[in-house]
């Protein structure tokens, strides 16, 4: 099964690098600011991986209950990267003042809303898609990026959440194998996984996008409540400095 996927992530990849996000990236007339932005963006989504990856398993029943223990022990691992993404917010000039308490670019939102829509709604093993994705990417493309992001003025202590990836995502994509081998067994399992696979690599690269773009024309996204309530203050309570996106 793992080869299987391998091959089918090949032109997805294509497609992400191809896409109108990467190719500004990869033209030389990418911004910190539209890079700083993205890192907003990605803290929100990432913090919502952990729980994200404890809910797949819900649905595990007889010989995939195995996984349980690997997927735990892989979620726990993702947490406290969204940290790494915001500390890079901040070493390019952004306030992360109220960041962890406004809602995320819609563009975002349609990304993290998909997997749980195919974890709730569809083929749960699906969901292995969007990890496949999102793990695959930094180790087979890790590098390229990095010397976009070089060449358009980012520092290296701005892209500490990139590296991080390029290193630990090597580990993870083994356990992908293990995944694949245990817990996917039907053509049913695989074509579920390789479309939610080819919609991440879609939202994603959408979320990007609207990341360049609110660099350029912030968008007020508002307060998320869940999370000030949460935390038990309340959008007075923070400090007034100007928010940098």
């Amino acid at each position: 099964m793992i080869n299987i996927l391998k091959k089918q992530f090949q032109p997805i990849l294509e497609d992400f690098l191809t896409s109108s996000a990467i190719t500004h990236l990869a033209s030389g007339n990418l911004t910190t600011e539209a890079y700083r932005s993205y890192l907003r963006q990605t803290f929100y989504y990432v913090r919502e991986n952990p729980q994200l990856q404890a809910l797949a398993t819900i649905y595990f029943r007889g010989r995939q209950r195995d996984m349980i223990k690997s997927f735990y022990a892989h979620a726990s691992s993702e947490i406290g990267h969204e940290q790494l993404a915001l500390n890079d917010f901040v070493t390019l000039g952004g306030d992360d003042t109220y960041t962890p308490y406004q809602n995320p670019l819609p563009a975002t939102t349609a990304l993290t809303s998909f997997a749980y829509y195919q974890i709730y709604n569809q083929n749960p093993l699906g969901y292995l898609g969007y990890l496949f994705f999102l793990e695959f990417v930094p180790t087979q493309a890790g590098d390229a990026i990095s010397q976009h992001l070089r060449a358009a003025g980012v520092p290296e202590n701005a892209m500490t959440f990139l590296r991080d990836h390029m290193e630990i995502d090597a580990s993870h994509n083994r356990l992908m194998e293990q995944y694949a081998k245990r817990l996917l067994k039907t053509d049913a399992d695989l074509a579920a996984v390789h479309y939610a696979m080819k919609t991440t690599g879609y939202l994603y690269a959408q979320m990007i996008t609207a990341a360049f773009e609110d660099a350029d024309q912030h968008m007020d996204t508002g307060w998320n409540w869940e999370e000030l309530d949460a935390d038990g203050i309340t959008p007075g309570e923070l400090s007034k400095t100007k928010i940098v996106a």
